[in-house]
């Protein structure tokens, strides 16, 4: 869990600052919005296969697997996709917003 949370900030402290952006100095990241999406589901998908394949092995009986672990990794894939669909709806506010911006 705590390595999960490592990753994510590794991710927050690459984005740029406004600072950054409005010099014009290149960003850490390298990718694209688009790159940077593409990897987030990805991600999403990978935490909802790991709870797929936890919460089948506990009810098929595999003594590997215990229900707090499988628990565990439903909660994490719950979260990620909680913020996977938040993130989705702003970038659709976002559009939708952009689209009723008269030029």
């Amino acid at each position: 869990m705590i390595d999960g949370i490592k990753g994510g900030i590794g991710t927050i402290r690459s984005i740029p600052t406004l600072d950054q952006v409005e010099k014009g100095q290149p960003q850490s990241g390298g990718g694209s919005f688009a790159d940077a999406l593409k990897g987030a589901i990805g991600e999403v998908q990978k935490l909802q296969n790991e709870a797929d394949s936890k919460i089948q092995g506990l009810t098929l009986g595999d003594n590997r697997i215990t229900p707090h672990e499988a628990m565990i990794a439903l909660q994490k894939a719950d979260v990620a996709f909680q913020l996977m669909s938040a993130v989705r709806t702003k970038i659709v506010q976002a559009y939708q917003e952009v689209i009723r911006t008269q030029v």
